[in-house]
């Protein structure tokens, strides 16, 4: 079985992500509670979670669904779930360019976007500049200050990734 490097910590966010996605596209509130729970769970192990991997690749944790257990033996075994990605994807383009930025979840990517027409991490610096971000409820001047400054690097991360080049037809 190959195990991956994710550790419970990562994996119990991907989870309040999926959470926090489903809320926000009206999921079902019994299936977004499961996702919180099992985040809670996973954060509450004392050891990696890889250890109640079973030999079919399920994560063998007392109150998980089939469903669930699956998708998290995929997570810990490869890597990645699959649902996850297709979720994230499934998201509008600002708000997936918003969560470029460290910092910024998919509930605080839509209300950066809906409350202030933010739709990239140049939008969060610009914003951030003018004092703008401050001026929302839960936001202050230090979070203001961070959200510039993790949007100023993603910003540097995009322009240091290799460009591809065009294949040869």
């Amino acid at each position: 079985m190959n195990r991956s490097t994710v550790t419970n910590h990562e994996a119990a966010l991907i989870l309040l992500n999926i959470a926090t996605i489903l809320e926000m596209t009206a999921g079902n509130p019994y299936r977004v509670r499961a996702y919180r729970r099992a985040a809670r769970r996973l954060l509450a192990l004392r050891e990696p979670a890889t250890e109640y991997l079973t030999p079919s690749g399920e994560l063998a944790l007392p109150g998980l669904g089939t469903r669930l257990r699956r998708k998290l033996g995929e997570l810990f075994t490869e890597g990645e779930m699959r649902f996850y990605r297709d979720l994230y994807h499934s998201l509008p383009e600002e708000l997936l360019r918003l969560m470029e930025v460290e910092g910024i979840g998919p509930r605080r990517a839509l209300r950066l976007h809906v409350e202030l027409g933010l739709g990239s991490p140049e939008d969060v610096v610009q914003a951030a500049e003018a004092g703008r971000i401050r001026k929302l409820y839960r936001f202050g001047e230090k979070l203001e200050a961070n959200l510039a400054e993790a949007a100023r690097a993603a910003i540097a991360a995009r322009r240091t990734e290799p460009v591809a080049l065009p294949q040869a037809a």
